[in-house]
């Protein structure tokens, strides 16, 4: 069987945010995550397509794997995720993190019918504005 990778596998990586599908690979290369469910990882994918799709132009940059700096991606993931919980949860900050993003994509789909339908441009700015925080050098 084919491992369906994560779209927002950097958020559960370093586990700053939780999923119930995710399960993590470990390769001589690193860790990377794969969904358990094929149907969220399909919901996640075009989600994550739709952030790409708004957000890469305000960066600058193509829709290419070897282009996409690593930075802008995971402000695509982090910003992305977290501006999805503040509109569909009405909330009027946005949160620092997700507990669990397949529950949180469902719920966006049950409010906006379907994945097609979540408004990403409405959190261009969660993206955009994320800050990055910094890995640890170890003294």
């Amino acid at each position: 069987m084919k491992e369906l990778i994560c779209p927002f596998g950097a958020t559960l990586i370093r586990e700053d945010f939780g999923c119930r599908q995710a399960n993590p690979i470990i390769r001589r290369g690193g860790t990377e995550i794969a969904c358990a469910d094929p149907a969220a990882h399909s919901r996640c994918s075009q989600l994550h397509q739709c952030m790409k799709n708004i957000a890469l132009p305000e960066f600058g940059v193509a829709d290419d794997l070897l282009e996409i700096p690593h930075g802008v991606q995971a402000k695509i993931q982090y910003g992305g995720l977290t501006g999805l919980q503040r509109i569909t949860h009405n909330m009027e900050e946005r949160a620092v993190t997700v507990e669990d993003i397949d529950v949180l994509v469902q719920a966006a789909i049950k409010r906006y019918s379907a994945v097609e339908n979540i408004p990403c441009a409405d959190f261009l700015d969660d993206i955009t504005s994320w800050k990055l925080t910094r890995r640890r050098t170890p003294k």
